[in-house]
């Protein structure tokens, strides 16, 4: 099974396939190599990169993706593997946009979400009265949570702000962007490999640019990013290259709850697309599985 994001750092680097591995050569003639059997993703964060079509064929034969950014390590977009039916039932039962299953559906990934920004929050020694209070309520204000959790979250990790937004280009928040961009890669390949569509959405709604299924399966896994955040920041490195790597390996390492043990968060990312699928499979939300940070 794959399970290394290859990150691409090197300026310059030719990104080749020799026998069984993946091949980078840097400009200064130094070389590395992985076994293509090995990689779930490769994230191309460098300049004047050459991506050979061996290269290319060898991440796509194994369900591999590639999230390419720009210069200001912003994702920009992404090469993945051709989508399939794995069920023919989940396929057109997800296709029907069944109202009440994915009311349902979303009730769970938000209050996944919230759950886990409980548990980063904790990590700090915060607790947040009206997260733990909107946790035993049935009807659930995701935005309201949202607001305070940001509130309490980054001065938390010593930044002046209390508020997130994608647009600004403080560091925190670019950062975000940064690690946000490549869960989501993790998902919108999970999502294929199981026979979803990532443009037809549980809640979020289908607009340019956007796989909105993908931005659904993710909101229960983005905490994760956060707690990510929260460690990098009281580091003596925090570059934005730093942080590119902490994205790296902490997906590839980093573990979350699933009932009585633990997977690998980029397991937990294919193992919750499956039961998604399942569930769509049934038209029933029981078999749906949402992670718990540990």
């Amino acid at each position: 099974m794959s399970y290394h994001i290859l990150h691409v750092l090197k300026h310059g680097a030719v990104l080749g396939k020799d026998r069984g591995f993946l091949v980078c050569q840097g400009e200064d003639g130094s070389e590395g190599r992985i076994p293509h059997a090995d990689v779930r993703a490769v994230i191309i964060a460098a300049r004047g990169v050459t991506l050979t079509s061996n290269f290319i064929s060898a991440v796509l034969e194994t369900d591999g993706i590639i999230l390419h950014c720009n210069e200001s390590y912003q994702p920009c977009g992404i090469t993945a593997p051709l989508a399939r039916i794995v069920d023919t039932q989940a396929y057109f039962h997800q296709a029907e946009r069944p109202k009440r299953l994915n009311a349902r559906l979303w009730q769970e990934l938000i209050r996944g979400k919230t759950r886990n920004q409980q548990r980063v929050l904790a990590r700090r020694n915060i607790s947040s009265a009206h997260l733990e209070l909107a946790l035993k309520q049935d009807t659930f204000d995701e935005g309201n949570c949202a607001r305070r959790y940001w509130q309490l979250f980054f001065p938390a990790i010593g930044w002046a702000t209390s508020s997130r937004d994608r647009r600004e280009e403080t560091a925190p928040n670019q950062m975000l962007n940064y690690g946000y961009a490549v869960l989501a890669a993790l998902c919108h390949r999970s999502l294929i490999v199981h026979g979803l569509s990532p443009l037809l959405g549980v809640k979020h709604v289908a607009r340019f640019h956007s796989d909105a299924l993908v931005y659904d399966l993710m909101e229960p896994f983005r905490p994760v990013v956060d707690l990510m955040l929260a460690e990098f920041m009281v580091g003596a490195d925090i570059s934005m290259k730093a942080w590119c790597k902490k994205v790296g390996n902490d997906l590839r390492e980093m573990r979350v709850m699933h009932e009585r043990f633990s997977l690998k968060l980029m397991d937990a990312i294919d193992a919750s697309a499956n039961s998604l699928a399942r569930s769509y499979s049934v038209k029933s939300a029981e078999p749906f599985w949402v992670p718990e940070l540990e």
